[in-house]
């Protein structure tokens, strides 16, 4: 019949726990609290030590659409959000955080907004541990629309508790690598897609406190040899069609392969020649951003 609504397309918000008991009922009130009338919530812990599953547990006995699973081995943090996303049902795919507060209409708002795009994203409040507002994200890092998979080069600014994506594209990603972070590797992923939208909005209350859960701390070596390593991956991920893309990530690839001066020369000119795309989340002016690409004649930088 004609006059008949289409159902809305379900949503599943996947959550990473580890050892969150302290901050996770705040995030589950508002996972429930979205306004978005058809989620699902698939919470998967990575062996936590403490009270975390029994507080999940406890609400997935309350709400029929949370999904609660246990890992039988510590899995870490990129591998346990490729575990949920498996695990998830929806048509789109939302990443949770269990430390955050999420705003009600979080979930509706980007739904409304995503339309054929692969991913959506927007602004996060970062806060305090007793959630004191201290700045936002776009303070930080120059956030906008994102046409090309270049921007993602040497940088980041998409968050992962910020955005939705269609689970096709989030499943096709699989497997996440390990030197990238997830929120890196799917925000870059999903530019092979299609353009990513961008909403000027902060919906998630980003907490800030000595236990967040990023991944262990590298040393500069073990970050460069990752770095090379995205680069090589950004590469090969590439189609065909992105060929001239491909070859500048074999290009910065080869250039952060030692301090020769031949590879220091590149590493500089390709830093001008393609800043608008390497340089395009950092908020520096114009003479800023000169006097970063004449650096990286000395120094190699980390991917962000």
């Amino acid at each position: 019949m004609s006059g008949e609504i289409k159902p809305l397309p379900l949503v599943s918000i996947v959550m990473a726990t580890y050892n969150g008991a302290r901050f996770l009922e705040a995030q589950m009130d508002s996972l429930l609290a979205q306004t978005y009338p058809n989620i699902e919530i698939v919470a998967v812990d990575d062996c936590s030590k403490d009270n975390t599953v029994e507080i999940l547990e406890r609400y997935a006995a309350k709400h029929s659409h949370i999904r609660v699973f246990r890992n039988a081995s510590n899995l870490g943090y990129t591998r346990n959000f490729e575990k949920a996303v498996s695990l998830a049902t929806g048509e789109y795919i939302s990443f949770s955080d269990q430390d955050d507060i999420w705003q009600p209409e979080k979930t509706t708002l980007l739904m409304n907004a995503i339309g054929d795009h692969p991913m959506v994203y927007s602004d996060s409040q970062l806060v305090s541990e007793d959630l004191q507002p201290l700045w936002k994200h776009s303070d930080l890092k120059h956030q906008t629309p994102f046409d090309s998979c270049l921007y993602f080069a040497t940088d980041n600014c998409v968050a992962g508790h910020s955005l939705i994506m269609k689970r096709a594209i989030a499943v096709a990603a699989m497997p996440y690598p390990r030197e990238a972070a997830y929120d890196l590797w799917l925000p870059f992923f999903a530019t092979l897609h299609g353009e990513i939208k961008y909403i000027n909005t902060a919906f998630v209350q980003w907490r800030q406190h000595s236990s967040n859960i990023t991944g262990g701390k590298l040393d500069l070596q073990a970050k460069l040899r990752d770095t090379r390593t995205i680069f090589s991956l950004f590469r090969d991920a590439c189609p065909a069609a992105l060929d001239k893309e491909r070859k500048i990530f074999q290009e910065l690839y080869d250039s952060y392969g030692s301090y020769s001066l031949a590879n220091n020369f590149k590493r500089m000119q390709l830093f001008f020649t393609h800043q608008r795309y390497f340089l395009g989340m950092k908020k520096r002016n114009a003479f800023r951003k000169f006097l970063f690409c004449i650096k990286m004649f000395f120094k190699m930088r980390p991917h962000a």
